[in-house]
């Protein structure tokens, strides 16, 4: 899994890994939702083969890759999310690892994937600089990972942004006053942090369905 070399099962390449123009256009928002909610829990309880095993699926779901890519960006993302979860500076050297993810999953050609790269890392990073107020500020980030995915106008993917960064906010708040800490169960909080982020996902959904571009 911290190997460096990219599986070898991920470099066969096939017509269903090729480029798509419509990449992570038909997911089920609320399936990828509860994949999400799912993945958080198991980040903040230090859980990392329960995060992978998540993370996989969701990329299954949202990118429509094929398993060994999925598996081969999950091993990625997740040395890059735990590597990231230990560290308290010199975050840009995670850039590369999402990078390389991005990579492995295949977005369309026009893609800039180190603008895509650059805002994943981003939302990482207000979240970890802000601390409990740092929802605006990660939604931002998360509106511009979409327009950059999905070649849209960042306005059109805004609100879908901007729950998920409150679905964050409200996480980081309740398990910050939550006497269990964050590996608790979280009863205060997990269930509005899966409702906001059905809701993003939702919005998101809509927004790529409505996208003119890809129903010509």
């Amino acid at each position: 899994m911290t190997t460096g070399e990219e599986p070898a099962a991920a470099a066969t390449e096939s017509s269903v890994d090729a480029p798509r123009a419509a990449w992570g256009a038909d997911f089920d928002p609320d399936r990828l939702s509860q994949l999400e909610t799912r993945m958080w829990m198991a980040y903040y309880r230090r859980q990392p083969a329960r995060l992978f095993g998540l993370l996989v699926l969701a990329l299954r779901e949202q990118a429509g890759a094929s398993w060994p890519r999925s598996v081969a960006a999950g091993v990625v993302l997740t040395r890059a999310a735990i590597g990231f979860a230990g560290a308290r500076d010199g975050y840009d050297r995670f850039a590369s690892d999402i990078t390389r993810a991005y990579r492995l999953l295949r977005l369309p050609e026009r893609v800039d994937i180190g603008e895509v790269a650059r805002a994943e890392l981003r939302w990482w990073v207000v979240r970890r600089e802000i601390g409990l107020a740092s929802g605006e500020a990660a939604g931002d980030a998360i509106s511009r990972l979409y327009a950059a995915i999905y070649g849209l106008p960042v306005e059109r993917v805004a609100e879908a942004g901007r729950l998920r960064g409150l679905a964050a906010e409200v996480r980081d708040r309740g398990a910050a006053a939550d006497p269990e800490g964050p590996r608790g169960a979280g009863r205060g909080y997990w269930p509005e942090v899966a409702r906001l982020l059905r809701e993003s996902y939702r919005s998101l959904s809509e927004a790529v369905e409505s996208d003119p571009a890809r129903s010509s």
